[in-house]
């Protein structure tokens, strides 16, 4: 067991990753930060007793008190397709699923869930030997849907990359999670980090755009991979060891944090870009609205953590929780990246 680090700063430190955007991030054209907005929501979240979520929402998710290699199994199987849950055909409704019986779950919440109802049926979905060979059809059994309204998205893209992360698993690892953690060092980067681990070893976890020239490295996957792995390890008790570098996690480069800053005024749309989001257009990935609107949101997640002296998890669980708020419909990519 690798020492347990007991500190954890307040402030991030900029990864290598999240370097590559802030050569670009403030040069957009269609959407920027209103910056105003965004010292208003600094001064506001100031002084918050900002937690940093234990992501304990049982049955969802496995309960507070669930082993460690649980935990690493359930964190990483879960982000290998946690992207997507839109769907891109009006009226565009969000993945939903029920279970237990009476009980519905959203968006990503909907897909955890289906793991841990795969788990209580006794479908194997942590043994990568079996989803190594996952058909088409145990996977639309294992994401059913609530209805016919609400399926998932690109079912098709879930189950290849399922397929194909098990094959790598088994090879590279030995069929572990937790055997990556330990060689990663219990480190998020570093260059031989978790997040280094991920997008190195699996295609599926790399996260990047062109743009201006410039490779822009997101990793959004791989990032909340180690968000959510650190977060349970703060509320664990000393249970679980904390990655070493947590305050190195860079913003998590979704579709859902733009939306909520949007609407709290903090990025600002140009009225073609506003107009497109409203009528549901489907971006393609790359396109220069889909990255700037990133590139925006980027920015501003990362003034937002050093002015308020917050590290990411506390501020991207926040600005989510307050997205909660907004009906507004938000940007939509046929894209397993987010």
């Amino acid at each position: 067991m690798p020492e347990i680090i007991t500190k954890q700063e307040g402030v991030v430190r900029v990864n290598s990753y999240t370097k590559t955007l802030a050569r670009v991030w403030r040069n957009t054209k269609h959407v920027w930060v209103n910056e105003d907005k965004l010292q208003q929501l600094i001064e506001e979240m100031k002084g918050k007793d900002l937690s940093t979520p234990a992501w304990d929402t049982y049955p969802a998710q496995p309960k507070l008190n669930c082993g460690l290699e649980e935990w690493i199994n359930f964190v990483c199987w879960i982000n290998t397709i946690n992207f997507a849950f839109t769907n891109f055909e009006p009226p565009s409704t969000k993945f939903t699923v029920e279970y237990p019986l009476g009980m519905h779950w959203r968006g990503a919440f909907a897909m955890q869930a289906c793991f841990m109802r795969a788990l209580k049926e006794g479908t194997p979905v942590f043994d990568p030997d079996y989803m190594r060979n996952i058909s088409l059809t145990d996977a639309a059994h294992i994401f059913r849907a609530a209805d016919d309204d609400h399926q998932i998205p690109m079912l098709a893209e879930r189950q290849m990359i399922l397929q194909q992360v098990a094959e790598i698993l088994l090879r590279r690892y030995d069929g572990s999670w937790l055997n990556l953690f330990h060689f990663a060092g219990w480190r998020a980067f570093g260059g031989l980090g978790i997040v280094d681990q991920l997008t190195n070893a699996f295609f599926s976890f790399r996260d990047f755009r062109s743009y201006r020239r410039r490779n822009l490295l997101f990793q959004k996957r791989a990032q909340l991979l180690v968000m959510m792995y650190q977060g349970r390890a703060m509320n664990s008790g000393g249970k679980f060891p904390l990655l070493k570098d947590a305050d190195e996690i860079g913003p998590i480069a979704d579709y859902e944090v733009p939306k909520t800053l949007k609407f709290l005024g903090v990025l600002e749309y140009s009225p073609l870009l506003e107009e497109m989001i409203r009528q549901h257009y489907v971006f393609m990935p790359g396109h220069t609205c889909e990255v700037e609107n990133r590139l925006a949101m980027s920015y501003a997640m990362v003034k937002l953590c050093e002015g308020a002296g917050i590290n990411m998890a506390q501020a991207d669980f926040h600005i989510w929780n307050l997205g909660r708020q907004s009906q507004e419909p938000h940007i939509l990519v046929p894209t397993t990246d987010y």
